[in-house]
C-alpha cells in the first residue's frame, strides 16, 4: 500500500466516522494526514473511536489493521477497538 493509497483511505475513514467524536478532532485528524503525518492521524482516529466507543465493523476494523501494520503502528491502536 503507497503513501498515497495509505493518505486516502484514512481520510475516507475519517469522514465516515467523523459524526462520532468532535469535529475539531476530525479536521484536526485530516489536517496531520494531509500535512504528511499519517501515522500521528491514524493513532488519533483509532483512540477517538475508543475514546468515544464507536462499533467498528469487520471489514473496517480489518482496513484499519493493514493500514496500522504498514506503517509500523503499535497493534494496541486497533486491537482495542469494538466491533
Amino acid at each position: 500500500m503507497d503513501f498515497q493509497t495509505i493518505e486516502h483511505s484514512l481520510l475516507r475513514l475519517i469522514q465516515t466516522y467523523s459524526g462520532n467524536f468532535p469535529a475539531e478532532q476530525a479536521k484536526e485528524m485530516a489536517d496531520l494526514i494531509r500535512a504528511g503525518e499519517p501515522g500521528i492521524g491514524f493513532e488519533n482516529l483509532c483512540t477517538q473511536l475508543y475514546e468515544y466507543d464507536v462499533p467498528v465493523d469487520e471489514p473496517t476494523l480489518g482496513q484499519l489493521k493493514e493500514i496500522g501494520a504498514q506503517m509500523g503502528i503499535e497493534p494496541k491502536y486497533w486491537e482495542r477497538l469494538k466491533t
